[in-house]
């Protein structure tokens, strides 16, 4: 998930947990399962030197960039349910 839509989301978090809302959970849930880049390992990498097992390193890269395109839909997911309703509206105590 990029910079900016993880700032939105924490965001949403901070003023769903601000307003007693019922949209903290899933919105909390999308939080959670944002994850980092999976290219990080990467970028030290030499182009023309490919490592010896690259089928390998293309097999894991191929199975972690699916968990996260899996976990990604999920969070948007979340944060659907966490807008739906006027989420921000004061629940009332009791």
């Amino acid at each position: 998930m990029s910079g900016p839509t993880f700032i939105a989301v924490v965001v949403l978090v901070f003023l769903a947990r601000r307003a007693g809302s019922p949209a903290l959970r899933p919105a909390a849930a999308a939080l959670v399962l944002v994850n980092a880049p999976i290219n990080l390992n990467q970028f030290d990498r030499n182009a023309q030197a490919s490592p010896a097992d690259w089928a390998g390193v293309r097999d894991r890269w191929q199975i972690a960039h699916a968990v996260r395109t899996a976990f990604c839909v999920i969070a948007l997911g979340c944060l659907g349910v966490a807008i739906i309703d006027r989420p921000f509206e004061r629940t009332a105590a009791t």
